[in-house]
């Protein structure tokens, strides 16, 4: 993206470089979005426009969050809210309260996480944006589920189920299905938990999200275990690395089948 040192050329990067994020994050290329949000970010920086500049910054964390620089990531949407607040966007404001969200969870501050989350569910809800609300109830639910508040947590994966249904996001659906998943687990619900699984491994499978459905299949794995069906486990981590293959991601593919050779 050198064209983007351009000033004139500095809307279209931030554009380019927010449509191009939905795609290097689906195929975990995370070293090259965060060079496509860092570009983005300098050129509107250069052009003067604030806006862009707040774009891109949350563009920026977005990225920094998925390579595993949390506290980086944490900065980027710090920045982003304080611009987006600054010029008067409400909305874009409360999308990126739950970006930080996101990565204070991510950084193990699970109660800043939980506090910033149920900011952003407020603040969707009152707009009557129910489809960013699932987004938040979704990942309030995440937070609650780290500091082992299971039966909250199970709550709010249900309500962001809920809503993603009712929204016919059927992608979003699966990944609330593997949420709920945990949640149960967490609260000992196995069986309802696989079937949570399964649900999600339905709906996964409709995009070939391999490394979403890489993801359900070890949740699935572990549930088995706890229910002591060893041979059911061996067979879901087995798929589990299968899927992580597909998604370019052999640290998670080479775990599942180091879990299912220790089953064997």
């Amino acid at each position: 993206m050198g064209w983007a040192r351009e000033e004139r050329f500095a809307g279209a990067a931030v554009q380019l470089a927010a449509c191009l994020g939905e795609y290097l994050d689906w195929r975990r290329h995370f070293d090259d979005w965060i060079t496509v949000a860092e570009a983005a970010r300098e050129a509107a920086h250069r052009s003067g426009d604030r806006l862009d500049e707040a774009i891109a910054w949350n563009s920026l964390g977005l990225a920094l969050r998925q390579a595993g620089r949390a506290e980086e990531a944490i900065d980027a949407h710090t920045r982003a809210r304080d611009f987006f607040q600054a010029a008067g966007d409400s909305h874009r404001e409360a999308m990126a309260w739950g970006n930080l969200g996101l990565a204070l969870r991510r950084a193990g501050r699970a109660r800043e996480a939980i506090s910033a989350l149920r900011r952003v569910r407020d603040l969707f809800q009152a707009a009557g944006d129910s489809h960013r609300e699932a987004n938040a109830w979704g990942n309030l639910g995440s937070a609650l589920r780290a500091v082992g508040r299971a039966e909250e947590a199970i709550d709010a994966h249900t309500r962001a189920r809920d809503l993603y249904q009712a929204a016919g996001d059927r992608h979003r659906e699966a990944r609330a299905w593997n949420n709920f998943g945990l949640a149960l687990r967490q609260a000992g619900r196995i069986e309802e938990a696989i079937e949570a699984y399964g649900k999600s491994l339905e709906l996964r499978r409709e995009f070939e999200d391999w490394y979403g459905e890489g993801r359900t299949l070890s949740n699935l794995a572990f549930a088995h275990e706890a229910a002591r069906r060893p041979a059911e486990a061996r067979t879901a981590y087995l798929q589990s690395a299968d899927a992580y293959t597909r998604a370019n991601a052999p640290t998670e593919a080479a775990q599942a089948r180091a879990a299912a050779e220790a089953l064997a």
